[in-house]
């Protein structure tokens, strides 16, 4: 709430939540996947009771599906929430977005390009429509090679989403972007890929 706070007041125009434990799988009575409290919902509640902050989009890119953010946010219609998660679905006010991978991803031939390409489709083209207020990456690294939700991405995909996220946060929401850190289990690819990360929020 503090980064989230930081950015309405103007005081940052990114900011990096270093959190221990992601927060996309607690839903409404429910938690799973080391979630118990849903982060970026509860930032999301909390401007919009002290800011005059209503619109979000956010851009999930954990290995896994947001479902605890979705279930927050399912009958929201200032909430984007666009989920880069294997499945396929489209709500029908459009705010609500999951997209589908393409098979290839998978098949060892350049799986980063392959990933950022569907990122591009599925949430750039529709953040700068939604004019949200703030920009929201969920941060996982979890689909990095060797980490339990092996993708097959490496330390080139999550930079080229860094300047994703900032690319559209410019467009779209007035360079604001509050990137909360989510999935991801080992200690060598946090240490190798968060503190690059942070400084192409910082330089962007």
């Amino acid at each position: 709430m503090a980064a989230a706070e930081a950015l309405a007041a103007g005081i940052f125009e990114r900011a990096f939540a270093f959190i221990g434990a992601g927060g996309h799988h607690a839903g409404r009575d429910y938690f799973g996947g080391y979630c118990c409290y849903n982060d970026v919902v509860i930032a999301i509640a909390h401007l919009r009771a002290t800011r005059n902050v209503r619109r979000f989009a956010i851009l999930d890119t954990d290995a896994h599906h947001g479902d605890g953010t979705r279930d927050l946010t399912a009958e929201d219609p200032e909430v984007l929430h666009v989920c880069i998660c294997g499945t396929g679905f489209l709500s029908p006010d459009g705010t609500k977005v999951d997209v589908a991978l393409p098979e290839a991803l998978w098949s060892g031939e350049d799986a980063d390009a392959r990933y950022l390409e569907t990122a591009e489709a599925g949430f750039a083209a529709r953040a700068p429509a939604f004019r949200p207020d703030l920009t929201v990456w969920y941060f996982g690294f979890d689909g990095h090679r060797g980490d339990y939700g092996d993708m097959g991405l490496s330390a080139r995909c999550f930079t080229g989403l860094a300047d994703l996220a900032c690319r559209v946060a410019d467009h779209a929401s007035g360079g604001r972007l509050l990137t909360v850190l989510g999935g991801g289990s080992r200690t060598d690819l946090a240490t190798a890929l968060i503190p690059p990360i942070i400084r192409r929020l910082g330089e962007a």
